[in-house]
């Protein structure tokens, strides 16, 4: 699963975004957070019109026929699951998104140790997510999103068995592609990319609490165990 992510992109990271994903926007910065948790506003490229753009979303997707808020986020999408589901299907066909971040968290199972999963050379991994518009009664709209999950990479797969869904650049242009409806073009897109490669290291596990948010959240720790190897 992803249950929490950074989303720190800072100008250069940003510009560079821009060019790779051929993004029409003027903004400088994204807001910056080193411990994204569900319902957070988080920053998501979208294409409407043959138009990319960065947009602000509410993290935990709300179906645009849903009559109120859920008291669950669905923050999570299976990939295996998500072209059987009306409430995904559709979304899934019309409304995908891509979340740039720095890495993503997920906790060992065995004792809840928290580690930070980043791609080699601590470029930016793009994370693929579906998108939906909830009006509320008064009129007022929410943009939500949910990223999409796959089965865990061998990196991930030490610690957990669910990882989110990563784009390379050779998936990311079909993947926001609003006129590609094809769910035989799409599907293929769902599998793990083995050419993304990712790294892991322990972190705090004061990053667990959503009120802890500053750049110690990234920081390598060293566990017990690393230090009997070193010690011992």
């Amino acid at each position: 699963m992803c249950g929490r992510f950074a989303q720190v992109i800072v100008y250069k990271e940003l510009k560079k975004l821009q060019d790779e994903l051929k993004i029409i926007s003027n903004s400088e910065q994204t807001e910056i957070s080193f411990n994204v948790a569900p319902t957070h506003t988080v920053s998501a490229v979208v294409a409407k019109d043959n138009i990319r753009y960065m947009g602000s979303f509410r993290w935990g997707l709300i179906p645009s026929w849903m009559k109120e808020v859920p008291a669950h986020a669905l923050i999570n999408i299976r990939s295996e699951t998500i072209t059987q589901k009306p409430s995904f299907k559709v979304s899934f066909l019309r409304r995908r998104c891509i979340i740039p971040a720095n890495g993503f968290y997920e906790w060992r199972k065995a004792d809840k140790q928290p580690y930070f999963i980043h791609a080699v050379g601590d470029d930016l991994i793009y994370m693929a997510g579906i998108y939906d518009t909830w009006e509320s009664p008064d009129g007022s709209f929410i943009p939500s999103l949910g990223i999409i999950t796959t089965m865990a990479n061998n990196v991930v797969g030490h610690i957990h068995d669910r990882m989110p869904l990563l784009l390379s650049p050779r998936t990311r242009n079909t993947w926001l592609n609003p006129s590609v409806q094809d769910i035989a073009t799409l599907c293929p897109l769902l599998t793990p990319d083995n050419d993304i490669n990712l790294q892991m290291y322990p972190v705090s596990p004061k990053m667990s609490k959503i009120t802890f948010n500053n750049a110690e959240c990234m920081k390598q720790i060293s566990t017990p165990e690393q230090q009997a190897d070193i010690f011992g």
